[in-house]
C-alpha cells in the first residue's frame, strides 16, 4: 500500500491505516530506536508510542513525506526516552559533538517546519552524498562514528575528521545566519 492510501485510511480513523504503516515502517522505526537507545525494552516501548503519536497527529497533519514524517516522530520519542532513562549520565559524546554544531537554546527536536529545520536541510544538500549520508547516520540516527564510517565505505578515522570538520562548516553556516553570537 503507498503512503496516501495509508494517510487517508489515518484520515479516516480506520485501524488499517495503523496496521499498513506498522507494516511498512516498523524496521525503519526501530532503526531510528535503535540508534539512540540501547535497551530492546525502550525501543518496543518507543516504537509502539511513535505508531500512536502517527495515529494522534493524522488528522490534522497532513505529511508530504511519510517515511520523513516517522523518522521524525520516532527520533523524537527516542531522544525524550533518553534524557529521561538517563537524566545526569547523557551519552556525552554524542552530545558535546551536536553542541558544537547547533545553537545552544535551541531544541531541534522541537521545530517542526521552522527556519532552523529549512537552513539544515539546506546545508544537507550542499553537501557531496558520502558527507551527508555520514552526518545523517551520526546525527539523525544516532550511529556510532565505527557504524557510520563502516555505512560509507571509510575508516573510522577518516568518518571522525570529516564529522569534525562537518560540524565547524555548520557552525559557520548557522552562524552566518544568525543562530550563534560567539
Amino acid at each position: 500500500m503507498d503512503d496516501k492510501q495509508i494517510i487517508a485510511l489515518l484520515n479516516e480513523r480506520k485501524e488499517e491505516g495503523l496496521s499498513e504503516l506498522k507494516q511498512k515502517y516498523n524496521r525503519l522505526i526501530l532503526k531510528v530506536l535503535r540508534g539512540i537507545l540501547d535497551s530492546s525494552q525502550d525501543v518496543e516501548e518507543c516504537a509502539d508510542d511513535v505508531l500512536l503519536d502517527v495515529w494522534d497527529r493524522i488528522p490534522p497533519d497532513d505529511p508530504n513525506d511519510l517515511a520523513a514524517y516517522v523518522c521524525k516522530i520516532a527520533r523524537r520519542r527516542s531522544i525524550d526516552k533518553f534524557r529521561y532513562n538517563t537524566a545526569e549520565c547523557r551519552n556525552k559524546e554524542l552530545i558535546t559533538e551536536l553542541d558544537e554544531c547547533i545553537p545552544s537554546g535551541i531544541s531541534v527536536e522541537e521545530q517542526d517546519y521552522g527556519e532552523l529545520s529549512k537552513l539544515l536541510s539546506k546545508w544537507l544538500n550542499s553537501l557531496d552524498k558520502c558527507s551527508r549520508r555520514l552526518f545523517t547516520l551520526r546525527y539523525f540516527f544516532g550511529d556510532t562514528v565505527k557504524n557510520s564510517a563502516k555505512e560509507c565505505g571509510i575508516s573510522q578515522t577518516a568518518a571522525s575528521s570529516t564529522l569534525m570538520r562537518l560540524r565547524q562548516k555548520l557552525k559557520i553556516f548557522l552562524t552566518e545566519r544568525g543562530y550563534f553570537n560567539d
